[in-house]
């Protein structure tokens, strides 16, 4: 069984985000209806101060106490409009054999830096030489774990001393959007 993981973070759709034009346009991802990232710059977390019952809940390693074990004490604990805010399930590593908690849906693998704060994947540019914008699903994130996988490992290759390419890693998404 794995380790799911959960956030509440900011939703990136079309409407009524700004600055989505220049996202599709830096990033070639033409064809999303919306953008479903860790990458805290595109899609930010909700919890932003921890409170003291949150430390029985959350991760207390490796700089990821935004990451929470319980789904419904993050629903609980934090104010929650569906139109504008998400409810994402994580996984780090996924072997692609993962089963998703209820109520969820995959949307697909996101690929962090080291410092779990950007994705090398949704917001570093185009880098063709790994993938090709049409690669993304219309969540902009790889569908298949073995390709998501194989476009960590080239962009290892690419930047071996970059602590955004050098050291990232694969993450599954997956999402519930309650009461939708």
């Amino acid at each position: 069984m794995s380790d799911w993981l959960y956030t509440i973070r900011e939703r990136f759709t079309p409407e009524p985000r700004e600055g989505w034009r220049s996202y599709v346009s830096f990033s070639g991802f033409t064809h999303i209806a919306e953008l479903v990232t860790l990458d805290s710059m595109m899609c930010p977390d909700l919890v932003t101060e921890l409170r003291d019952e949150d430390w029985n809940f959350n991760v207390q390693e490796d700089y990821r106490t935004e990451l929470f074990r319980d789904p419904d004490y993050l629903m609980a604990r934090q104010p929650f409009d569906q139109s504008v805010h998400q409810l994402l399930g994580v996984v780090e590593s996924p072997n692609g054999h993962e089963t998703l908690p209820t109520g969820f849906i995959q949307c697909g693998f996101d690929i962090m830096d080291s410092y779990f704060g950007n994705s090398t994947l949704t917001n570093c540019g185009p880098i063709p030489e790994a993938f090709m914008p049409s690669d993304v699903n219309n969540f902009g994130l790889l569908p298949d774990c073995g390709k998501a996988i194989a476009v960590r490992d080239t962009m290892r290759k690419l930047q071996p001393d970059d602590s955004h390419l050098g050291d990232c890693d694969v993450w599954l998404i997956a999402r519930r959007l309650p009461g939708g």
